[in-house]
């Protein structure tokens, strides 16, 4: 229940955060996760740095993907992943390099997704604890009878 309410706050806070457009924070994250996906960052903890910056972004190595690579990982019509792709990029979300691939911008995470990712870890940390908390007294209850 507790995993449930927080996935509800969450998708109302990318609802808000989207003008109403739950498509476009997937596709978003899907290109930005598979650019990020070649990249050595370990446990993430440089990730903050390396994003917030953006002449240190811009040497990052990111691994351009395509629609169809996304359309393909997340089950949105290639049609309609264009069209997200089209408004992410005049946005300033997401570049197109000469071969077509796309990348996220540090616009894209400097201005949009690491704010929004700032004001969700409190919630994501109140309800990992609750949660920790009903399986740690799960386990209990299973020990003692």
């Amino acid at each position: 229940m507790h995993l449930a309410r927080y996935n509800l706050r969450y998708l109302v806070r990318l609802y808000g955060a989207f003008d109403g457009d739950l498509l476009l924070p997937i596709v978003l994250g899907e290109v930005g996760l598979y650019n990020m996906g070649s990249l050595a960052l370990g446990d993430g903890s440089s990730m903050p740095s390396c994003c917030t910056d953006e002449e240190t972004f811009s040497r990052l190595s990111l691994r351009p993907c395509n629609a169809f690579s996304i359309s393909s990982s997340t089950g949105i019509p290639r049609e309609t992943v264009r069209r997200k792709v089209s408004y992410l990029i005049q946005n300033g979300f997401i570049d197109r390099d000469p071969k077509g691939g796309l990348t996220i911008t540090a616009k894209a995470v400097s201005l949009c997704l690491k704010p929004f990712d700032e004001e969700n870890q409190s919630d994501f940390l109140t309800t990992a604890s609750r949660i920790e908390a009903v399986m740690a007294s799960a386990k209990a209850a299973r020990q003692s009878a």
